[in-house]
């Protein structure tokens, strides 16, 4: 069962983003309802190296999907079904006059054994 954790500002549609990615994950994997959890992990400020002024750097999502090893096409497929439906999230809020992400970031993490 793939766990996915998104990383990026606290937004009220938040669900919205969740559900979409896990939806689309799932997808990819061709697996059945249920089966992929995704929580978000808000992120309350960001700033750039160097800043010299209060102003935030652009939001970014970062995504993570903890999963066993199903090969490198289906990760990299369920990777980019993420950035795809976080992408599609960020324009449908930005037309709403909500954030604007800067890009998605999305990677594969394994279990790591003791």
């Amino acid at each position: 069962m793939p766990v996915i954790t998104i990383a990026t500002v606290p937004h009220a549609a938040e669900r919205d983003l969740l559900q979409s990615v896990a939806d689309a994950v799932a997808d990819a994997l061709e697996l059945a309802p249920g089966d992929v959890i995704a929580m978000s992990i808000p992120v309350r400020a960001t700033v750039t190296n160097g800043a010299t002024t209060d102003a935030d750097a652009n939001p970014w999502a970062l995504i993570s999907i903890h999963g066993s090893d199903r090969g490198e096409e289906k990760t990299g497929r369920a990777c980019g079904a993420a950035r795809h439906a976080a992408a599609d999230w960020s324009r449908r809020q930005v037309a709403d006059g909500g954030v604007d992400l800067e890009g998605v970031w999305c990677e594969w993490l394994l279990p790591q054994h003791p």
